[in-house]
C-alpha cells in the first residue's frame, strides 16, 4: 500500500515535487505517541489542546483486550518518556529533536536501525510489540487518509501557493521538495518544524486536512527559512541603524505569508491564526499592525522586500 500511497501523491504534483510523504515511519508514529502520552501523564497544559487531548482515550482503547504483560509494558514505556523526553519541547530542545530525526528510518527497519540511547531502544523495542498489535494498523491507516487529503489540495493549488511563497521570500524551493513526515499525533499544535529540514503534521488532528492542511503544510516548510530571513533583518536594522528584529517576527511573518498565499487560489479561506484568534493574543498580535502596513502591500506587489522588512523593523 505505501508505494502505491506515495506513488499518488507524488503524481499530484506536476514537474519537480513540493512536498514528499512519509506515512509509513512507525518509529517516528511510535515516539510521537510516546511523547504526547508522557505529557497527558504529566498533565502538561498543552495536552489538553485539540490535537492531543484524544491520545489518553486511544491508548487505553488500543491496548483493551491485550495481554497483562503487554500492558504493562505499554505503560512502562509511557512511564519513561513522562520522565524524560515528554518534558521537554518538541520544537526547541535539540536533545529531543535528535531523537525525533533519529526516528527517521525506513519503514522496514528494525530498532537497530536507531541511533539512540541504549535504554530507550530498549523501551521502544517492548512498545513495539504492544503498538503493533493495538494501534498501528489504525494509525497508518489514518495517515495515508490524510495524505491523499493533502495530495488533492496539492493537485489543485500547491504549485501557485509555492510560487507565491517564493517570490515574496525571494528564495528557492529545494529541487527535490520537502519531506512531510505524516503522524497520527505530533505535538500539541498538530504540526511542526524544526532543526534537519524535521516536518512533522499531525494525521488525527482536524486542523491539518483540506485548506488548513495545504496552510499547514507550506507554513511548517518556511520555517525552514527562519535563519536566512533573521539574517537579512539582522543586516538591514544594522545597515539603518534600526532597533534588531524581535523575538517572533518570523513566525508571524509566516503566519501571515502562509494564510495570504493560500487565499490567492481559495479567496474564501480563513487563515489558521485568524480563525484560532491568535493575531489577539499579546505575543503575536504585536505584530499585526505592521504586517498589514508594510508586509501586505508588499504581498500584493507593491514596493520591495527589503523595504517592506524595514517598514516591518521600524514598526
Amino acid at each position: 500500500m505505501r508505494l502505491v500511497i506515495v506513488t499518488i501523491a507524488l503524481a499530484a504534483q506536476s514537474g519537480a515535487p513540493i512536498f514528499r510523504f512519509e506515512a509509513d515511519g512507525f518509529w517516528l508514529n511510535l515516539h510521537h505517541f510516546l511523547y504526547v502520552l508522557g505529557r497527558a501523564q504529566n498533565h502538561t497544559p498543552d495536552s489538553q489542546r485539540r490535537a492531543v487531548v484524544n491520545a489518553p482515550a486511544d491508548s487505553e482503547a488500543g491496548v483493551k483486550g491485550l495481554s497483562e504483560s503487554h500492558r504493562q509494558d505499554w505503560g512502562s514505556a509511557v512511564r519513561f518518556y513522562a520522565g524524560g523526553l515528554s518534558t521537554k519541547d518538541a520544537v526547541f530542545d535539540q536533545e529531543l529533536i535528535a531523537v525525533t530525526n533519529a526516528m527517521r528510518v525506513p519503514p522496514n527497519a528494525t530498532a537497530g536501525a536507531l541511533k539512540i540511547d541504549p535504554e530507550l531502544r530498549a523501551t521502544l523495542i517492548r512498545a513495539s510489540q504492544v503498538y503493533r498489535l493495538g494501534l498501528w494498523p489504525k494509525h497508518q491507516a489514518d495517515n495515508h487518509a490524510r495524505v491523499r487529503d493533502l495530495s488533492r489540495q496539492l493537485e489543485q493549488h500547491g504549485s501557485q501557493v509555492r510560487d507565491y511563497i517564493t517570490r515574496a521570500y525571494k528564495l528557492d524551493w529545494p529541487r527535490g521538495g520537502h519531506q512531510i513526515n505524516v503522524s497520527a499525533y505530533a505535538n500539541w499544535a498538530g504540526a511542526y518544524s524544526t532543526d534537519g529540514d524535521l516536518i512533522v503534521i499531525s494525521s488525527l488532528d482536524e486542523g491539518t486536512k483540506g485548506a488548513l492542511g495545504l496552510e499547514s503544510m507550506f507554513h511548517e516548510a518556511m520555517h525552514q527559512w527562519d535563519q536566512p530571513m533573521m539574517a537579512r533583518l539582522s543586516r538591514l536594522s544594522k545597515e539603518t541603524q534600526t532597533a534588531p528584529p524581535r523575538e517572533g517576527i518570523t513566525h508571524a511573518m509566516i503566519w501571515y505569508t502562509a494564510a495570504e498565499a493560500v487565499k490567492s487560489v481559495m479567496p474564501k479561506h480563513v487563515g489558521y491564526a485568524e480563525s484560532g484568534g491568535m493575531w489577539k493574543q499579546k505575543g503575536l498580535g504585536s505584530f499585526k499592525a505592521g504586517l498589514d502596513a508594510h508586509w501586505q502591500p508588499y504581498l500584493d506587489g507593491n514596493g520591495t522586500l527589503d523595504a517592506a522588512l524595514l517598514g516591518l523593523l521600524k514598526s
